[in-house]
Order: structure tokens, then sequence, then C-alpha cells
């Protein structure tokens, strides 16, 4: 391992301004948070003052200040923290957009199924991949991130379509006209429509050979905590000779469950701060 470069002069000047700007208040106010996140329950002003190494008088003023911002409550003479330090967390949390929140889930999804998994999104009558997974191997399939696809023949483009209007799918199908992409490709838009009234009544979507040759695909609806859709997650693999049965039986379950993760995390940023891709 090569030894660590000493920062440069200017490194070194940089950081000697920011401690010039440094407010020790503050500094010292999150360092008692960070006692408390460490998993001490409560504390007394003589053990703060320890743990910060700084006077009784400065410790209780730091204590008191927390409390008045309602970060932590008094009983007796021990301070507890309150649920409100979690907003200092959300903070962060509710600035990720849905691709950075789905990034775990993807993974995780991916790693026990060992296929491609990746979430979609409603653009003009497209289905945008924004975030996807990838297991490494030789054979893949060509789908990148910010890849348009066509919503009638993609399982993800179903489940968004089928949680619209029917009159919104009817005037889908008139500005995007189906074509067929391979001899499997459903075209026929009244076929089609009672395609998304069956995918929106089972809540999930198999598409097998539509799109691409050998390829097959599971999709499921991300919901906001209103029931809107917000997005879709699927899993999508070479069909070999898997079955749709096979596709609800071993993957559904698997994709269900990370879109029940997904949403808990949607539902608790929408209530935090709302909610923006």
């Amino acid at each position: 391992m090569p030894p660590r470069q000493a920062p440069s002069s200017a490194e070194a000047s940089d950081t000697q301004n920011l401690q010039s700007e440094r407010l020790e208040s503050l500094a010292n106010g999150l360092a008692l948070l960070r006692v408390f996140a460490e998993g001490t329950p409560s504390l007394t002003v003589q053990e703060a003052a320890q743990q910060l190494g700084m006077t009784r008088a400065a410790a209780r003023r730091l204590l008191i200040t927390l409390q008045l911002e309602g970060y932590l409550r008094c009983e007796g003479n021990l301070y507890y923290v309150t649920p409100r330090v979690m907003d200092l967390g959300f903070a962060y949390y509710a600035s990720m957009s849905l691709p950075q929140l789905a990034h775990t889930t993807l993974q995780s999804l991916g790693d026990q199924v060992a296929e491609a998994c990746s979430l979609g999104v409603w653009d003009n009558g497209h289905v945008v991949i924004v975030a996807r997974h990838e297991p490494a191997r030789m054979l893949r399939v060509n789908v990148d991130i910010g890849r348009r696809l066509p919503a009638f023949a993609h399982s993800m483009g179903r489940v968004l379509l089928a949680n619209q209007m029917v009159a919104a799918q009817r005037a889908h199908l008139k500005a995007h006209a189906p074509q067929a992409f391979t001899k499997e490709t459903v075209t026929d838009k009244t076929q089609l429509l009672q395609i998304f009234q069956q995918v929106a009544q089972q809540g999930w979507c198999v598409l097998t050979g539509e799109l691409a040759e050998g390829f097959c695909g599971i999709s499921v609806p991300i919901r906001g905590s209103g029931g809107k859709v917000l997005a879709a997650l699927s899993i999508t693999m070479v069909q070999g000779r898997r079955t749709e049965h096979d596709l609800q039986t071993d993957y559904l379950p698997k994709l269900q469950a990370a879109a029940a993760q997904l949403e808990a995390l949607v539902h608790g940023r929408e209530r935090f701060h709302g909610f923006n891709f």
C-alpha cells in the first residue's frame, strides 16, 4: 500500500480557513447527539461534560439548548433524545431520488435471482429505465439507464399502462401504433386493452419474447402512499425453457417483496418531504 501523501500547502490553508469559521457550540451539539447515536440511552449533565471534555456549566447549557429545540427531553436529572432527531437523518433521506432509493433494493434482488433487475418510469408513451442492476456474465441484455422502450411491448410498460384510465390507454395505442418486434408481439389493440385490464387486476405482468426473441420479463408496480403508480420494477432474463408459470412461481414472490421494500422507503420519504424523481 503506497504511503499516504501529506496534504499540500493549499489544502492545509483551506483547512485552516475552514477551521476559522467553525462554530464550537454547534460542533459540540452534534458531538453530543453522536453520543446518543452510539447507543447511550440517557445522560446526566456530569456525564455529558465528561463525554465532551467540557465544564458542567457548558454541558448544561448545551443540553438545555437541545431540549428547547426539541431534540432532547429531560426527566429528573436525565436527558433523553426525542424522535425529532430523526429529522437530521431524514434531511439526507429526503434529498434522494427514486433511482437512488432503489439502488440497494435492485442490488439485493439481483443477487437473489442472479438476473437483470430494472426500475422504469413512464415518459411520453415510453418506459424509461432509471435504475438497473445486472449480474456480471457473458450474455447480457443490452438495456442501459436512460433507454426508452415501447411501453405496450415491455412488461414494465404494461404495468404502467394498466394503471391508467382506459381512455388514456386507447389514446396511447392511437398515438403509438403497436408494431411487431418479433413473431410473438401482440399488436391487436383490442387484445392489448384486455391484457392491460388483466395486469391491473392481478397486479403483475409477465411478457415472453414480444420485444426481443429469447428474452422474458416479469414486472410489478411501485406505488406511492396514495396508491398512485410511480414506477415499475422488473426482472428480465433469457427465457430458455422457462414458462410463464415458472416466472410466477420462482420470481414473482421475490419481486413483490422487493417492491414492498422500495415502497416502504418511498412512503417514508413522502411523509417527510414530498417526493421528486
